[in-house]
């Protein structure tokens, strides 16, 4: 994973975050200097000694005892390699606290992790965050389904899967109207470049949408959703010059303007 700043956002979020850590070091002394400045007064007030708070100090405390070179005899062990003596140097209590706080952090995430259960690891993480990126693009393309019109719609006969998809849909809904390839029973013939209310892809789903009553089919609009009416409006448009066996007569007028291939139909035979 390619962790470098990658947009000018993250750039500002690290400024940001050194900033603050600067802005609270700063705090930091004035704070002490603020307390060490009221103590010298109350103990001006009062008479009291007072031992002001000396950095030189703290630092000592948290960096531990450091040995000078020129002391280095002092803590000098009887250990000699080659040449090379061993000195009894102690780590410094911050570097040795660090340490007691891995192990710490070692147990907890142990037992977070692999003992409780009480959190996903980052395979399962992964898995996690996949499955709702899946959702948020299915919602993202719901949305954008659902916006499609008979205005907006569009022809797609590159798509092998949305023509599968109205396939599916058109056996089921459609097929007893206008027979299993289209080639009419009850409803017109849909393989031939006649049409009764038009036969492009807008007119296609238009009829689909709104259904034609007094012929007696029905609108689809609140039982196929509009990309699904898509779907099938171009599954319809891909069977122009299929010539299925027992092709019911010819109704309506020519339109030849717009066509899917056959050849895009037999792909989802």
């Amino acid at each position: 994973m390619d962790n470098k700043i990658t947009s000018i956002e993250d750039l500002l979020l690290v400024i940001l975050v050194i900033l603050m850590i600067g802005i609270s070091l700063v705090l930091i002394f004035v704070i002490l200097q603020t307390n060490n400045a009221t103590r010298r007064l109350i103990a001006q007030k009062t008479g009291q000694e007072y031992e002001e708070f000396d950095f030189g100090k703290w630092w000592k405390k948290i960096n531990g005892t450091t040995v000078s070179v020129t002391d280095e005899k002092s803590i000098m062990l009887h250990h000699d390699y080659d040449g090379i003596k061993e000195l009894d140097n102690h780590l410094p209590p911050w570097w040795v606290n660090m340490f007691y706080l891995t192990i710490v952090f070692a147990i907890v995430y142990m037992l977070v992790y692999h003992v409780w259960d009480k959190a996903p690891l980052p395979a399962e993480e992964y898995e996690l965050a996949m499955e709702k990126a899946r959702k948020e693009v299915e919602a993202f393309q719901q949305q954008q389904g659902n916006s499609i019109d008979e205005k907006s719609v569009q022809l797609t006969p590159g798509d092998a899967g949305a023509l599968a998809n109205g396939k599916t849909i058109f056996e089921s809904n459609c097929a007893a109207c206008h027979g299993a390839s289209g080639e009419g029973t009850v409803g017109p013939n849909l393989t031939d470049e006649y049409w009764l209310h038009g036969g492009s892809i807008n007119d296609v789903f238009k009829t689909i949408k709104y259904g034609v009553p007094e012929k007696g089919m029905i609108s689809w609009q609140s039982t196929i959703k509009p990309k699904d009416m898509q779907d099938v409006a171009n599954y319809i448009l891909s069977l122009q010059g299929s010539k299925p066996a027992n092709g019911k007569a010819p109704e309506g007028e020519k339109h030849v303007a717009e066509t899917v291939a056959a050849a895009d139909s037999a792909a989802v035979q």
